[in-house]
């Protein structure tokens, strides 16, 4: 009986962690989405910007279980947005809408995405404009973030 215990108590570990990653999974993809497309605004997706998106990713308790997935999704949203702008861009849109209607997931990546945009010293006006079509896709106001638009 013990036996069984262990083995099952195991596997519903298990069960869980991966269930925890498919839950945070569109959360992750939304803020390193958001995040990189608020780089790219710009014209040019800087490295102190990349690197202040993997460093919030990776210390988010929520989100460091992803591991290597955050740099190929990293990856893959830079090379769709450098191969074509308006491609990635949909691709992004896409992962943003996902969390939509979940409004801690949705601010936590708007915290997130704001941050990056921070990242290099300050928000650059084309920035400026992806953080308000965000912002206003998620309901939330820049203004309430201490941004004045």
């Amino acid at each position: 009986m013990f036996g069984m215990k262990k083995l099952f108590g195991k596997q519903v570990g298990n069960a869980q962690a991966e269930m925890k990653k498919v839950v945070n999974r569109d959360l992750m993809q939304a803020i390193v989405g958001g995040g990189l497309l608020v780089a790219a605004a710009d014209g040019e997706i800087e490295a102190s910007e990349v690197s202040k998106l993997d460093e919030l990713i990776r210390s988010n308790p929520n989100l460091t279980h992803f591991g290597s997935e955050i740099t190929e999704t990293i990856n893959r949203f830079t090379g769709q947005l450098n191969a074509n702008f308006q491609v990635g861009r949909l691709a992004i849109k896409r992962e943003l809408a996902d969390i939509k209607n979940v409004p801690a997931d949705a601010e936590e990546a708007f915290v997130n995405i704001l941050a990056v945009a921070q990242a290099d010293g300050q928000i650059e006006p084309a920035e400026l404009v992806v953080l308000k079509e965000i912002g206003m896709h998620f309901g939330l106001r820049l203004a309430d973030y201490g941004i004045e638009a």
